[in-house]
């Protein structure tokens, strides 16, 4: 209104401001929004089915899965707040996003009312379902596929030793002094007893990376 004020002041003709005021920028309004979809069932009777099965004859699949792999493909940003929610639910909030989804009934529903922003695909066992055991040792495709890595068993009659080999407290190397570099003169490396550059690494890496370059290892005198 301040603006509209101020262009009568400059003598602005009433058409002009008839103008800029349809020219303003509307608001999303309940009326601007999409409508929600239908549900799978009312669709296929939309479509003249009878059931949603018969919407898609042919089946790519022998049996249904069990568990569906939902990756968001499209954004979010403009889309209406009931099919936010839906994605907020099964925890996908940006691209390339996946989420593990059960292939129930209620699932299949909100799957449906966000397919244009997402891609379902089915979850395969082609090796057999996981176990306890396998834990740690399995890999999900992006093709759906849920692939379990052979683990090597150790036989039972198998000696300890011969599978973690460790060596004898004798064959250990020992420590001997702290690592200098070759013709050190600096009085700060004399005062520390090693190089400087390795001290103040001390605090900053872990003794597993610094220890190797800190210490001088030897190996260790044989017995006479």
């Amino acid at each position: 209104m301040l603006g509209l004020k101020l262009l009568q002041s400059y003598g602005a003709r009433p058409s002009m401001t008839i103008i800029i005021k349809r020219c303003k920028s509307k608001r999303l309004g309940a009326r601007n929004y999409p409508e929600r979809l239908p549900s799978i069932k009312e669709t296929a009777q939309r479509l003249g089915f009878e059931d949603a099965v018969e919407m898609y004859p042919a089946y790519p699949l022998e049996e249904p899965p069990e568990l569906w792999m939902v990756t968001q493909i499209h954004k979010q940003r403009y889309r209406p707040y009931w099919e936010k929610e839906v994605m907020k639910d099964m925890g996908l909030y940006k691209r390339h996003d996946k989420s593990i989804q059960m292939n129930t009934t209620s699932v299949n529903e909100k799957l449906w009312q966000v397919k244009h922003l997402i891609k379902v695909q089915p979850i395969r066992f082609p090796q057999g379902y996981p176990t306890k055991d396998d834990i740690g040792g399995t890999l999900l495709k992006k093709n759906g596929e849920f692939i379990i890595f052979d683990r090597l068993e150790s036989p039972d009659d198998a000696d300890e030793d011969a599978i973690y080999p460790q060596a004898k407290l004798s064959e250990w190397k020992t420590v001997d002094g702290y690592r200098k570099c070759n013709n050190c003169k600096e009085r700060r490396c004399y005062r520390l007893g090693m190089c400087q550059k390795i001290w103040l690494q001390r605090g900053c890496n872990y003794i597993e990376s610094v220890g190797p370059r800190m210490y001088n290892f030897v190996d260790p005198e044989k017995e006479k």
